[in-house]
């Protein structure tokens, strides 16, 4: 649009065509240069990747270049420079915006100046401080007025990210257990629900195991809490290692974990739970070197049409056999634990008048 501006000036006999081949070249110069900067990748290297500013200062610069040649018609130009600090208000710091608006006013004076000294008949000195002590303050209040805008633009945008941060660390919050980084048990539930749906409707086999850890109390009694705290630590970043992706592990309570194997039957799953069981006996604890721990598991394929509170009951019946027989072991749900988790249910099923 400029370039056509300078053309035209040409058509009306305003502006020398020596000086408009000039200002086309240097105008078109300048955007190829910044336009290889951009899409070639290196300004990415820069805080600005779209060297905004010192694009600004030298377009500016090309407009006060016309400014000293296009005769009365002289007062027009500053349209365009003020133009350019318009629309740097959108990409640029407060700060920069202060230099653009402070360079501005500096070429205008420099310009005043020189053309003062080099034709004072048809640019005197009043012409010329008229120009300046208007212009110059146009373009000072403008750069101020786009230093506030852009302080505002900087202001909602640090807002935006620390908002944006309080929303990421509500969500940890809510579905992450603080200690572990594990699911909590909202989500697990939520979770666990959802499979028991699919194995309800396509009977694809999905396994729960409960973990509790062995004597935990007495590590923290003789070890302290920390030493606790870096046991839970240490199950939780084992289990997430050896464990599948697909698999969800959560902080069931306590020193109680939850883990969902989907797909999986419970013969597969307590080979999986075995291998983490094991490694688990020979973990160590960063600055906890005396602490051994061991935990028992027990597990429960699901059923067809079972709820989440049976599923859980009946992984909860195998924990117990596991810790019965001697602790440190993995127990599957067997018919003798399904008949027993029956007697406990009768009450319920029974009828009372």
């Amino acid at each position: 649009m400029n370039l056509g501006i300078i053309w035209h000036s040409v058509h009306l006999g305003l502006l020398q065509p020596q000086i408009a081949r000039d200002l086309t070249w240097g105008s078109i110069l300048t955007l190829s240069i910044v336009f290889l900067l951009v899409r070639s990748g290196w300004s990415q290297r820069l805080s600005d990747p779209v060297v905004t500013l010192p694009h600004a200062l030298i377009s500016i610069a090309l407009c006060f270049m016309a400014y000293l040649q296009v005769g009365e018609h002289r007062a027009s130009v500053l349209i365009l420079v003020a133009e350019a600090i318009v629309m740097c208000m959108f990409r640029l710091r407060p700060t920069q915006m202060v230099v653009l608006g402070m360079s501005s006013v500096g070429m205008l004076l420099m310009c005043v100046i020189a053309l003062t000294w080099a034709d004072p008949v048809r640019y005197p000195a009043s012409t010329g401080l008229m120009h300046f002590v208007i212009g110059g303050s146009t373009l000072l209040i403008l750069s101020l007025v786009a230093k506030w805008v852009t302080d505002i633009r900087v202001r909602i945008g640090l807002q935006s990210r620390e908002l944006s941060q309080a929303l990421n660390t509500l969500q940890h919050m809510a579905t992450q257990d603080s200690l572990t980084g594990l699911l909590n048990r909202r989500v697990m539930v939520d979770l666990v629900e959802t499979e028991l749906k699919l194995v309800e409707r396509h009977g694809h086999p999905m396994t729960v195991a409960l973990v509790d850890l062995d004597h935990f109390k007495s590590i923290n009694d003789r070890f302290g809490h920390q030493a606790g705290d870096a046991v839970l630590t240490g199950f939780a970043n084992l289990a997430q290692t050896q464990l599948r992706q697909v698999d969800k592990v959560a902080r069931w309570g306590g020193e109680e974990f939850l883990i969902m194997l989907p797909q999986v039957k419970a013969s597969e799953a307590f080979t999986a739970l075995e291998r983490l069981r094991l490694s688990m006996g020979s973990q160590t604890f960063s600055g906890h070197p005396g602490v051994n721990a061991t935990f028992s598991v027990g597990l429960a394929q699901a059923r067809q049409g079972e709820t989440l509170e049976h599923l859980i009951e009946r992984a909860d019946q195998a924990l117990y056999q596991a810790k019965r027989q001697g602790r440190n072991r993995s127990h599957v749900a067997d018919d003798e634990v399904e008949a027993e988790l029956a007697v406990g249910l009768a009450p319920l099923t029974g009828g009372h008048a």
